[in-house]
């Protein structure tokens, strides 16, 4: 697969038709990322469970992380691509169902595909925060994480090596920040895209890997300029909606405190349905248009929206 270049105004179309995405069938598609949210939330109270276990042992609680990414290996690539695969059949009205996201565990629907290539990615982004440790910056993250661990629970961290550290730590190494972050940014992108086209085209996991790859890199600076756009309107939309939500949650808790649960969990929820909605369905409208499918005819509506 060989993606195209598009133009900087692409990422901006692809969000505005991330929000009509749950319009021909609503129930297929967020009862399918309602399935995938109660999975992540299983998942973590899992490893919090196991965390508690360990007692606060240090070599427990590696063994839980390393256990718990395992498993998020295995069990998440399968979800994100089969979420790629109910967005794409509703956005193109065929037949589909919320139960549908799991279909990438049934043998020889491309579980296996998905599995290898987050896992690809994954060893890249494991690779490139190895190197990261090896330069100024990472000493200096070294160095203070280790003064973060020896700070007892609650208690107040040592200044005077915070200080020293400061103190010894050059200007410099901090101008890695930006290359880490052009690094992040291009690997976020990449693997998004190589994971809908592992989910939405019969191909190897090398063919899927690539072309997520060459997608991000032949559209970085597009992608940068909705970034930067979306950064400087998100932190203004955050502050305005923390401000709403501040103001909401201060009013029901003088009339009682379960009302801010019972008002604010919904309320959550509703905001993490639309959060995931937007974000798949953004990332699937940029690979169509970037792999030359998004003028692709539809096919004919009539009896695909049954649930």
């Amino acid at each position: 697969m060989s993606p195209s270049t598009v133009g900087m105004a692409a990422p901006f179309r692809w969000l505005r038709k991330a929000f009509d995405v749950g319009r021909r069938n609503p129930k297929a598609l967020f009862g399918a990322i309602a399935l995938v949210i109660v999975v992540v939330v299983a998942m973590t109270m899992a490893q919090t469970f196991l965390q508690v276990l360990t007692q606060g042992s240090m070599s427990g609680l590696v063994v839980v992380m390393v256990l718990m990414t395992a498993v998020n290996w295995v069990v998440m690539p399968p979800l994100v691509g089969g979420l790629f695969r109910v967005v794409d059949a509703t956005d193109r009205g065929l037949p589909v169902v919320a139960s549908d996201v799991f279909n990438a565990y049934g043998r020889g629907q491309g579980g296996k595909r998905l599995v290898l290539v987050s896992l690809v990615y994954s060893l890249a982004y494991v690779g490139f925060a190895g190197l990261m440790l090896l330069t100024p910056l990472g000493q200096f993250f070294r160095e203070y994480f280790a003064i973060a661990l020896a700070t007892p629970v609650g208690g107040e961290p040592d200044m005077a090596a915070l200080q020293a550290l400061m103190a010894n730590t050059s200007p410099s190494a901090f101008l890695w920040l930006p290359v880490v972050a052009i690094v992040m940014f291009t690997w976020l992108h990449a693997s998004m895209l190589a994971l809908a086209t592992a989910a939405l085209r019969e191909v190897d996991v090398a063919t899927a890997v690539v072309a997520g790859a060459m997608a991000a890199l032949r559209n970085f600076l597009p992608l940068l300029g909705f970034m930067l756009v979306m950064l400087v309107g998100g932190f203004a939309a955050m502050l305005l909606v923390g401000l709403v939500l501040g103001l909401l949650m201060a009013l029901l808790a003088m009339a009682s405190p379960v009302l801010v649960v019972l008002v604010m969990f919904p309320l959550m929820l509703l905001v993490m349905l639309a959060v995931y909605a937007m974000v798949f369905a953004f990332y699937y409208h940029g690979w169509r248009d970037i792999f030359g499918l998004a003028d692709a005819p539809a096919p004919p509506t009539e009896g695909a929206l049954e649930v």
